[in-house]
């Protein structure tokens, strides 16, 4: 709950033009090193439950693993479990780290259905 007021609040801020400079953050430039590495970025595999609920588990890195009950959360929330594991301080999570430019989106995921 901290973590997420701390992030918003980050976020209006940054829109007000306050940097918290990010590139001199030890932790930033890891995440984006590694992240650059990786062929196609971060790849991730959706599941989708009856109930609503759905998990995402990255492919390519071991330990990305988040999941909710509602599918209006998917984005944020795997935004912050790619923050989180690389222990990015929640007043630097800002979502333009996560993107390159002309990156591809592309998304995978499996239904589950019953009869």
């Amino acid at each position: 709950m901290l973590r997420q007021l701390i992030f918003k609040t980050s976020d209006s801020l940054r829109k007000f033009g306050v940097d918290f400079n990010n590139g001199e953050s030890q932790a930033v430039l890891q995440m984006k090193k590694a992240i650059n590495e990786l062929d196609g970025g971060i790849q991730f595999q959706y599941e989708f439950f009856p109930d609503g609920s759905w998990t995402a588990e990255s492919k390519n890195i071991d330990g990305i693993i988040t999941g909710g009950k509602s599918r209006k959360d998917i984005i944020p929330t795997v935004k912050d479990a790619i923050f989180t594991y690389f222990s990015i301080p929640p007043q630097r999570c800002d979502d333009a780290l996560l993107h390159s430019s002309n990156e591809p989106v592309t998304v995978e995921q499996r239904v589950w259905a019953t009869k």
